[in-house]
């Protein structure tokens, strides 16, 4: 089942390219490798491509080390290995002689490594490298029902980790203390957390929105920002919620309520037919009307899949149109300099009416 469906997959992005007047794509080792191949594993030094040209059969270029590894993997057949002392560069060079594009247009892998692709321009000076990302968002970005359910259950084992690790916050645990606990709780459910080093921004530093855990101790009368992705089987949840140690002020329990309305506003206003920008302005014109604009200093949202941040980005300037499948966060946020942030995040996908949330883990302000 898993071979048709990444064969069908690159079937599709060969008609792409076609259109497109492009002759070939080369992948790296990342997500659209797997999504096209079903190999995964970290980028390293040693060159490990795919070349898919727009007319015969997918060609795997890998390391010796890595064969039998992907023959057991991958439905693609055409695999040829280099050995350590050999030049992977020029390898690929004849492959693509042999396939007569010595003078074609190949489009490559967004995160191929610099030095690689340098390598290639120079043993193939003829060849014209473009970036792929566009060809590949594309694709990615509407989701099968099987991909909706893997990421739905991610999400279902997020609602558990945030129930878990809240009900051990308390005054004097260390952020890095409740960090830890997060990656050990996905462990033992299963999952992962993908985020290397979790959000976890008590006080002063939950204004900083991409803050990550410290040895600093949370204290009495600090916001607490818990924000981190699941991965269950290569796809991804991403959540966001904030909560309060002591009895917060006036001003703190006005923001989390706007950021809240914000936040739910924004699911409610999601549908096809919608801009990614119409969102945007939706969620922002609620914090906005409240005077509290200038400290929405981020987007609404991320797309989410293979990648916890992907097509489509849900930002000013962004006309693309939901379409039922897309997949996305809603994330408002408000962040007071030297006092405190709120954020609160759920990814959602497009239905045919509207949208179904990722997560479900209440959205009401936990004081501990």
């Amino acid at each position: 089942m898993e071979s048709v469906l990444h064969r069908t997959r690159t079937e599709r992005l060969v008609e792409v390219l076609k259109r497109k007047g492009t002759d070939g794509f080369i992948f790296c080792i990342s997500t659209n490798m797997y999504y096209f191949t079903n190999f995964s594993d970290r980028q390293a030094e040693r060159f490990l491509a795919l070349l898919v040209p727009s007319e015969g059969d997918p060609v795997f270029l890998i390391p010796e080390l890595y064969y039998d590894q992907i023959c057991e993997t991958t439905w693609i057949k055409n695999i040829i290995s280099w050995a350590d002392g050999e030049d992977p560069f020029e390898k690929m060079a004849s492959i693509i002689k042999e396939k007569k594009l010595s003078s074609s247009k190949i489009a490559v892998d967004d995160t191929l490594r610099s030095d690689f692709l340098l390598a290639l321009q120079e043993k193939l000076s003829q060849v014209k490298f473009i970036s792929g990302g566009k060809f590949i968002s594309n694709l990615r970005c509407i989701k099968s029902s099987d991909e909706k359910d893997l990421m739905m259950h991610g999400g279902s084992i997020h609602d558990k980790v945030y129930e878990k690790v809240i009900s051990e916050i308390q005054i004097g645990i260390s952020e890095q203390k409740i960090a830890n606990l997060i990656i050990s709780t996905f462990k033992g459910l299963g999952a992962k957390c993908s985020s290397l080093v979790p959000v976890v921004a008590s006080g002063p530093y939950g204004a900083q929105p991409h803050y990550t855990a410290t040895d600093k101790i949370i204290a009495e009368g600090e916001s607490v920002v818990l924000d981190c992705s699941a991965d269950w089987k290569h796809y991804k949840s991403d959540m966001t919620r904030t909560v309060f140690l002591g009895k917060p002020d006036k001003e703190y329990l006005k923001i989390y309520d706007i950021v809240k309305k914000a936040q739910e506003t924004g699911v409610q206003s999601v549908k096809p037919g919608r801009t990614c920008e119409e969102i945007d302005q939706i969620v922002r014109k609620v914090i906005e009307d409240e005077g509290y604009g200038k400290y929405f200093i981020h987007r609404t949202g991320h797309g989410i899949g293979l990648d916890v941040h992907e097509e489509p980005y849900i930002v000013e300037g962004n006309k693309l149109v939901l379409e039922p499948g897309m997949a996305f966060s809603i994330e408002p946020g408000i962040y007071l300099p030297e006092k405190y942030g709120v954020r609160i995040e759920d990814c959602v996908i497009v239905t045919e009416k509207g949208s179904e949330r990722f997560t479900n883990f209440t959205h009401n302000l936990i004081t501990i």
